[in-house]
């Protein structure tokens, strides 16, 4: 182990003994343990998911106003719901997804991404909000002049956030991205995760 400053070329015995504890393995494990905690605690599990599902389904209804990417790891859609104040929908990025009526600044200059759902989601309506199976995905499903387009939003790995057209194509992800059993680019049919295990469904079969 590297000695730190002030103490390089002090022996080990020299050292404070309040570093000497902070710097031996049970404390480093105890500190990476902490990390790993606080990662965990900032991704969302499929039973998050699940109760944010429950809490946008109260937003349906509303209508898609504008929508902004504040910086690369968030996505804002404005929703106006009928009588009520606007509401952000807030996407962090491979994180979580809530429901914010918080004045926040936005950028005056609009990403790319950004425009892009302006120009598709603008004045549609939000008519169904559902998780895929017991994955971390979400779909928004937007209606407008009676054509329809999914908003995914996947909470997990690196997370993304894909426009889908009526026959589930991809017209534009937020990361184009390939992995071994899907690719995630524009053009393509959009293809979910591989399932995991419905924890619900075992506790109904037995």
């Amino acid at each position: 182990m590297a000695c730190p400053r002030p103490f390089a070329g002090l022996p080990c015995r020299s050292w404070p003994p309040s570093l000497r504890h902070c710097l031996s393995s049970d404390c480093l494990m105890k500190g990476a343990l902490a990390w790993r905690l606080r990662a965990m605690r900032d991704q969302s599990s499929s039973f998050d998911v699940a109760r944010m599902v429950t809490e946008l389904r109260s937003m349906l209804g509303s209508r898609a106003r504008k929508a902004y990417q504040p910086h690369y790891e968030q996505v804002v859609l404005r929703l106006n719901p009928k009588g009520e104040p606007s509401t952000d929908l807030v996407i962090v990025r491979g994180k979580r997804i809530y429901l914010s009526r918080r004045d926040r600044p936005m950028p005056s200059n609009p990403s790319q991404f950004s425009m892009f759902l302006r120009k598709h989601l603008a004045n549609s309506r939000l008519v169904e909000v559902e998780q895929v199976g017991f994955d971390r995905v979400i779909i928004l499903t937007f209606e407008h002049g009676g054509g329809r387009l999914k908003l995914v939003i996947e909470l997990f790995r690196d997370g993304n956030v894909i426009l889908l057209d009526a026959e589930g194509v991809i017209m534009q992800p937020l990361t184009h991205a390939k992995y071994a059993s899907r690719s995630l680019k524009r053009g393509e049919v959009y293809v979910p995760p591989p399932a995991t295990v419905d924890p619900r469904e075992l506790s109904r079969s037995s």
